[in-house]
């Protein structure tokens, strides 16, 4: 691979400007990635097929994968694929996923994603309130299962669904396919709807996909004002807390 230099300016690089600057700065020796589409698609197909898989082989125990630890398993093992192949493609054909995946900010940035975060919460509450009066009620396939969950399970769950997905699917579509995107050099704000599409189209859910589409555009948006995938895992984090604490307390009240 040719080496990066501090001439190719932040620009060159298709990563995350500021992590691109600083390692510059410390005299990091970079390499120019040859990761790209390819390596997206392998992380979302993968993590649908590794869905599909594991369903179909707890079921074939007998293990229900919608509740218990058969619903743990299977909602954690599509990020094998959703999460682990962009870090091991960016490890083995970059700098890494520190670098290449903008996964380092200034407090800045994650200041930024947490105001985004909760902008995102009123964005999706104004769709849902739109999308409600063609569909009627809607709910999210996560929230119904988690609501079912008792005891350890619970609290991993709603762990999970608050901390692991947001930073899981941001290091996929914000990072992984954002990323591949600009490789290709396609414009920056076509990139962000069209990670917003994916985004919202991978959770195979018609009646929120409006709603996901528009927390997908701010979360592609604060990808793009920062350069960094952590600030929109922080805005990640915070559009879905609400919802996970809500599964919680509604859960223990049950």
């Amino acid at each position: 691979m040719n080496p990066l230099t501090p001439s190719d300016g932040a620009s060159g690089f298709p990563g995350a400007p500021w992590a691109f600057r600083r390692a510059i700065a410390r005299g990091q020796e970079l390499k120019i990635p040859t990761w790209g589409m390819g390596d997206a698609i392998i992380s979302l197909v993968g993590a649908i097929g590794f869905s599909l898989v594991i369903g179909l082989a707890l079921m074939s125990q007998n293990i229900d994968p919608e509740n218990g630890w058969g619903l743990i398993i299977a909602f954690s093992a599509p990020w094998l694929a959703l999460a682990g192949w962009p870090i091991l493609a960016t490890t083995l054909k970059g700098n890494g996923p520190k670098l290449d995946l903008g996964l380092s900010a200034p407090r800045t940035h994650l200041r930024l994603g947490f105001v985004a975060g909760l902008a995102s919460l009123v964005a999706a509450s104004l769709m849902a309130l739109v999308v409600t009066r063609f569909t009627g009620p809607i709910s999210s396939n996560a929230g119904d299962v988690g609501l079912n969950q008792t005891g350890i399970v619970l609290v991993l769950f709603v762990v999970m669904a608050m901390f692991g997905a947001p930073i899981v699917e941001e290091i996929a579509f914000r990072g992984m396919l954002y990323g591949a995107l600009a490789k290709a050099h396609i414009n920056e704000h076509l990139v962000v709807v069209i990670t917003a599409l994916v985004f919202a189209l991978f959770h195979f859910e018609p009646k929120r996909f409006l709603i996901l589409f528009v927390i997908g555009i701010i979360l592609g948006e604060v990808r793009r004002r920062t350069g960094s995938t952590s600030a929109a895992i922080v805005a990640h984090v915070v559009n879905n807390a609400p919802a996970a604490l809500y599964i919680l307390v509604t859960a223990l009240r049950t």
